[in-house]
Order: C-alpha cells, then structure tokens, then sequence
C-alpha cells in the first residue's frame, strides 16, 4: 500500500509505500438461558518500505452481551426450535417404519395375487381337459345311440368356453407377474419363479387351524324337514391365532401405532407453540453489556507503539433496555392461531384414534368372515367334487344328461377358485391386522416378524417346546 505522509501525519508532502496485514477472529454462542455472547479478537501487523523498515503491531478485544429478562428468555423458549427439530426427526423415522410395515403388507398383497391367479390357471386348464374328456365321452355315447347330437354339442360349447377362460387366465396371471416384478424394483422381462408351493402350505395350515366339521353330511344323518331350523352364528368354533378380543386388540394397537404417536406428540408440540407464543406477549426487558480494549494498527499510525491488550485500561458499557407491552398486535394474533391449532391437534388425534379403532375392529369383522367363507367354501369344494363324481357315473348309466356334467363341472372350478380366494383372504387379513395394530416387525432387509400372540407365546414358553 503507498501513503503520502508528512510528519504530522497529513498526506500528499511525500510517498512511502508499506504493508498491511490484519486478521480478525470472530465467534459468537447463544445459551439455553437466553444470552447471545459476540466477541472478535483481531491483529495487526504493519510494515513501511523505507530505510528504517518501520513497523508496529495492533492488537484488540471487542465483546458484547444481550441478556433477555422477560420475554425470550428462560431454557424453554430459547430451546423450542432444537426441540421441535429433534421431534421432527423422530415423527420421520416413525413415519418410515409404518410406511415400512404398509409396504410389506403391499408386497405381500400383491404376491398372493399372482399365486391366485396362478391357481385359477391350474384350475382352469384342469377344468379344460375334463371338459375335453367329456365331450369325448358325449361323442362316444352320441355315437353308441345313447346320448341326443344335441347334448354332445353342448359339450363341446363348454369346452370351447373352458379354452377361453384357460387362455384369458394364462394371460391374466402373465401381466400380474410382470406387474410385480416392477412392484418389487425388477424389469418386467426377468426371469422370476414364485414359490407355488405356499398356496398348499395356506391350505395345510387352514385345516389344521379350522378342521372339517359335519357341514358335508349325507342325508341319512339330516334331520326331518319339519325340524326347527336353528342357525349357527358366525363365529362359533375355532379361532385363528389373531382373532383377538375387540377391546384387546384395540388396546394393542393404541400401545404400537406409531402413527397415532406422531398425532399424540403433535398435540405437545402445539402445546409449547401456545407457551411460546404466550411469552411473546410480555414486555421486553434487555440487558446489554460491551466492553473492547486494546487498539488497531494502520499505516498512518506505523510510528506507533506496539498496542498491548490490558482488560483494566478498556472501556465498558452497559444498557437496559424495556419495551413495554403496549402493542402487541401481531403477537395477539399469533398467541389465538396457536391456540386454534392446538384444538385442531386434539381433534385431529382424537379422529386419528376413533379411526384406529374402527380399523382394527373393520380388519377383525373382516378376518371373521374370511374365516367364515373358508369353512364354507371347504364344504362346498368337497360337495362340487362328489357331484363332478355322481353325475360321471349317472352319465354312463343313462340317469342324467351332459349338462348335469357340465354344470357340475363348472360349478367346481367356482368353488376351487372361491376357496383359494379364501385361504388368501384369511391370510392378507392376518398380516393386515398385524399392520393395523403395529406389532408388525420389518427389518432393514425388508422381512417381517409376525407378531406373536400370548396364548401361542405361552405354548412356545413351555418346557415341551
């Protein structure tokens, strides 16, 4: 830097040229009661270019405080946003853990409908080659004189239907295939096999769970016609392990929803909103305080000593400030939008939990009645194949016509795919129930740990497992 300089210090007598190097720290902290610290510490080192090399060095202290005594001050207010902050961060790892168990459940929904459909496919070709056997077996009796030209004709429709639906459900089931795969993250062209397999372990575990009863009786064991009717309520027998009490489930899923903790938190959060916004209707009453000591260093003050740094030679302030409360117009209305919000947020958890119970008592009525259609589409699988049987046999003595056969023959494959969609529907009703509730455990792989009930935790507690 170039400087013109005359021994009094004023310029343009002559040109010196020197140096000029400053450094500043500066910081600053604010505290949980309130008070923000500010502070700067510089140095300075300069340096003429003349023959004497003269050079001096510079050195100060700059502090200043600001101290709220009524409003703004105090550990709750200063530390609301940090609180809120750490709050929101724990909303989102609950928000990602249910979204974690609904996605599962998703999946879970979208596999057993492929594996459905898989089964319908099997049903249905199986349906198409007894048609073909019976129109085969029309065509032979038509041609021995013992069956109408008209009857193997309607064999033959019903053949050409049942190829219709074979072709239409192989179909059906290849689109829901590449459809999971892009659910599951993969191109539809990849190369997937599913575990056919799980479909009879459903049916395994559902007759073992609900064993066949007497519905399927013959008639030697029917009671009298004029018998009273006496209806068996839904529900009678036995259970599945998740068929919980109403007012038990209910309490499970009050204690695990996280969901219904986030509405819960929401109304604390809008409960220090309303504190905080209260405080901000006091007075204002500050105290400020500066203190600096030391001095600075430039080029026209090079034929300075060095400054030395002496707390006791610095100069020190002190300030209170008092706004008094006498508008607070915006601060009014900021203080009754808090308080509409925290009555929005109780009435939002509290719709939130009536819902969580409608949901839970919703998934166990439905549960109920999976239950229900599984027995009942037992009985009638069991009923469609005596009668596929009996009319088989009735065909070939000359007692009934193809359409007893074919009728018989459609009405099974309807029962077949009633009862998979049954023990499918029981199945997605449990895991849904167990979503709903919140036991549903899913871990960072993306598999679950079915919730495991007392009376079975019991059983597995006990010495002989």
């Amino acid at each position: 830097r170039t400087v013109a300089l005359d021994d009094k210090g004023h310029t343009d007598l002559q040109t010196v040229s020197g140096f000029e190097n400053d450094g500043v720290l500066e910081f600053s902290q604010r505290l949980k009661n309130g008070l923000s610290f500010t502070g700067a510490l510089g140095v300075d080192l300069v340096s003429l270019m003349t023959q004497d090399r003269l050079y001096s060095r510079g050195l100060y202290a700059d502090v200043s405080i600001s101290l709220p005594l009524l409003r703004g001050a105090g550990e709750f207010v200063v530390t609301e946003p940090l609180t809120q902050a750490e709050r929101n961060v724990v909303y989102a790892i609950y928000t990602f853990e249910r979204f974690k168990h609904t996605f599962a459940v998703d999946v879970a929904t979208d596999y057993f409908d492929v594996l459905q459909q898989w089964d319908q496919v099997r049903n249905a070709e199986d349906n198409y080659r007894s048609l073909i056997a019976s129109t085969r077996r029309a065509r032979r009796l038509a041609d021995a004189g013992r069956l109408p030209e008209i009857q193997v004709d309607q064999s033959r429709q019903d053949e050409l239907r049942a190829r219709q639906r074979w072709v239409a459900a192989t179909e059906q089931y290849q689109r829901r295939l590449d459809a999971f795969k892009v659910t599951l993250g993969l191109p539809a062209d990849a190369d997937v096999t599913l575990d056919y397999g799980e479909l009879e372990r459903l049916a395994a575990r559902a007759e073992q769970a609900f064993p066949p009863e007497a519905g399927v009786a013959g008639a030697a064991t029917a009671p009298a016609a004029d018998a009273p009717i006496e209806l068996t309520p839904p529900g009678t027998g036995a259970a599945g392990p998740y068929e919980f009490d109403p007012a038990e489930a209910v309490a499970i899923a009050l204690a695990h929803r996280l969901d219904l903790r986030v509405a819960l938190g929401q109304i604390d959060d809008a409960q220090r909103t309303v504190a905080v916004a209260a405080d901000q209707l006091r007075a204002d009453v500050t105290l400020l305080g500066r203190g600096s000591a030391g001095a600075s260093r430039t080029l026209a003050s090079v034929s300075s000593d060095d400054a030395i740094l002496r707390p006791d030679e610095g100069t020190y302030s002190a300030l209170l400030t008092v706004d008094l409360p006498l508008e607070r117009t915006a601060e009014r209305n900021t203080y009754r939008a808090s308080l509409i919000g925290l009555e929005q947020a109780v009435r939002a958890a509290q719709q939130f939990e009536d819902q969580v119970k409608l949901d839970v008592r919703n998934r166990l009525s439905q549960l109920l009645e999976a239950r229900e259609s599984l027995r009942i589409q037992t009985d009638a699988v069991a009923v469609a194949r005596r009668r596929v049987e009996s009319t088989n046999l009735f065909l070939e003595a000359g007692r009934a016509e193809i359409r007893d056969v074919l009728e018989a023959q459609d009405a099974l494959i309807s029962a077949q795919n009633a009862l998979t969609a049954a023990l499918v529907s029981y199945r997605l009703g449990e895991l849904a129930l167990q979503r709903d509730l919140g036991v549903l455990a899913v871990n960072e792989r993306g598999l679950w740990q079915e919730y495991l009930p007392q009376n079975e935790a019991k059983e597995d507690e006990s010495p002989e497992n």
